[in-house]
């Protein structure tokens, strides 16, 4: 049997009340660190038990800021909290911090490294000093922690240092974990931020896009200004609203109130409100002053009493400014002044924009619609002698016709030729003027075919050009007779006018598909080349020297406005075909 090796005797500390005191506050220490997420909030209450445990004056908890080459600590002055930053290599703590050795000094005072100013600032007198070093796992220094004046010795002894070093190590695991969270955290808030700035990038991004949809579709500038302002109170909450439209004539001042239904508007005075565009620069915002007195209240026709905030900015293109738009009254505190001013400009810039663009587009179609009235005059007036001919020449019959009957006929035609003129009339102005209505009824083809021929006939005639009619459908049919009955002549005109020799011109009338079709077709030369892919557009001619180029282009909007199509076919010298299809 092997002999038995002794058991080794335990040995007790020589203290064992003073050793189980320490553990219990090594416990509440460590339980005090490892639950602390923000470590510079608990510090102070971490180094008033460290104190009590090492039995020291007072003790430092500094935290080494790598970046920044500092050591930084919050210690108590009374019941305050007070942050202490110095640079590494500077002081004890400094000196600790750059050479991770422990320093453990019976007077401070004796060693050239100890900063004797904060003893003069302060009136303390530090004697014994015990700086040991916190480590990471990577051996890096990341924090030191100070005690001073040891509590009925000279100094600090070994074991001191074995229970600072106890206390470091917990320190040192905590240290690293709240740089963790507090690296968390940061990410988070950026995340918070980056989300917001989504959110309000999309926000405005949404309300640019839909206030540039509502310029594009407003029918005239009070729309623009209506649409424009009741979207931007509500995107950007805030409780009025106002614009201020100038141009060279008149001034326009709208209002709108968020939840109100519609917009304020009225004209004010042109030299007052060009004033108020000299005032307004720039994007500004203004609070109620000491007086209570709201300052640059330009466009809101409003009680001062209301309003305790205004954002304004001018309506400026680059070239001009043609007014300026102003909010009032944040209901989102949130909304931070540069962010409001900033959205403003951007919508102030994109709104003048919109002014200008419809103020050209106005102006450009006034002069077109001037243009076509000079156009519409000469085309009336080579346009009456049609139904001018037909009167002429029934007038010529009236006066060597003494059959009674036979003269009211021809009294019947000739009022129809008149009442033709003036419809027709009637008609080329409302095209210039924009005009696109059609009154379409119920129509019987074979009174409408006769009606046609009597007009054609003498227009035909007149050209030594043959008429054909082929009534191959004389049924019913809706359609505006009156307007129908000018294209048709407009197409028999240009017709017989390219049929300067003479020819047959045929319309022949059908249905197809529950369609009427109008077939209009000559012998002439066929459509020039130069008119290809321009045939239907307004005052394009060619070879005509009267010719206004109003009659196909006015043919097409008639037959647009009654859901139909017109098209035409031609091959040289063998002529052109028109092609109407008309809803029944």
């Amino acid at each position: 049997m092997p002999e038995s090796q002794p058991r080794p005797e335990l040995s007790l500390p020589p203290d064992p009340d003073r050793f189980q005191k320490q553990l219990e506050a090594l416990k509440e220490i460590s339980w005090d660190i490892s639950s602390a997420q923000e470590v510079d909030v608990i510090l102070p209450q971490i180094m008033k038990k460290v104190t009590q445990l090492m039995k020291a004056d007072r003790s430092t908890f500094y935290i080494v800021d790598a970046q920044r080459g500092e050591l930084w600590s919050k210690v108590l002055e009374g019941e305050q909290s007070v942050t202490i930053r110095l640079r590494v290599g500077d002081g004890i703590a400094g000196w600790v911090a750059q050479t991770a050795q422990v320093l453990n000094l019976e007077d401070a005072h004796a060693d050239p490294r100890f900063d004797r100013s904060w003893d003069q600032s302060s009136g303390y007198r530090t004697r014994s000093l015990l700086c040991m070093p916190i480590l990471d796992r990577e051996l890096r220094v990341i924090a030191v922690i100070q005690c001073l004046n040891k509590q009925g010795r000279r100094r600090f002894n070994e074991e001191d240092e074995e229970l600072l070093h106890c206390i470091g190590a917990q320190c040192a695991i905590a240290l690293e974990g709240a740089v963790l969270y507090d690296a968390l955290l940061q990410k988070n808030r950026a995340l918070q931020r980056a989300e917001e700035r989504s959110r309000r990038a999309h926000s405005e991004l949404e309300l640019l896009y839909e206030v540039e949809q509502r310029i594009t579709e407003a029918p005239d500038l009070p729309a623009l200004a209506a649409d424009t302002l009741e979207r931007t109170c509500t995107t950007l909450k805030v409780e009025y609203g106002g614009l201020l439209l100038v141009d060279d004539k008149s001034a326009d001042s709208f209002v709108y109130r968020m939840g109100s239904k519609g917009v304020c508007c009225k004209q004010i005075d042109l030299r007052s409100a060009r004033n108020l565009l000299l005032q307004a620069r720039h994007a500004t915002h203004h609070e109620r002053d000491y007086t209570g007195v709201l300052t640059d209240v330009l466009v809101l026709d409003l009680e001062e009493s209301l309003l305790h905030e205004t954002f304004s900015a001018p309506l400026s293109d680059g070239k001009s400014t043609v007014g300026l738009i102003q909010l009032a009254n944040r209901n989102d505190s949130t909304q931070s002044e540069e962010w409001l001013l900033r959205m403003l400009q951007l919508l102030a810039a994109q709104v003048a924009r919109g002014v200008v663009s419809k103020r050209e587009r106005e102006a450009a179609e006034r002069a077109e619609r001037l243009d076509l009235l000079g156009h519409s005059v000469s085309a009336i007036l080579h346009d009456l002698r049609t139904p001018m001919t037909a009167i002429s020449g029934y007038a010529d019959l009236m006066a060597n016709e003494d059959n009674q009957e036979t003269r009211l006929s021809h009294v019947e035609k000739i009022e129809r030729a008149l009442s033709h003129m003036e419809s027709m009339t009637h008609e080329v102005l409302a095209f210039a003027r924009g005009q696109r209505e059609v009154f379409t009824q119920k129509i019987y083809l074979h009174k409408f075919i006769e009606e046609v021929r009597e007009l054609l006939i003498h227009e035909t005639n007149k050209y030594r050009v043959q008429l054909v009619i082929q009534p191959e459908y004389d049924g019913a049919a809706r359609f505006d007779q009156t307007k129908l009955k000018r294209v048709l002549l407009n197409l028999a005109r240009n017709a017989c006018q390219a049929m300067n020799e003479g020819g047959t011109f045929t319309w022949k009338v059908a249905k197809e598909n529950e369609r009427v079709v109008f077939e209009c077709s000559d012998t002439g030369p066929g459509i020039p080349q130069e008119m290809e892919g321009k045939l239907f557009e307004s005052f394009a001619s060619y070879g005509k020297t009267n010719g206004t180029g109003l009659g196909l282009a006015m043919a097409k909007k008639i037959v647009d406005a009654h859901c139909g199509s017109i098209s035409c076919k031609s091959e040289p010298g063998r002529g052109a075909t028109f092609r109407i299809e008309l809803p029944l």
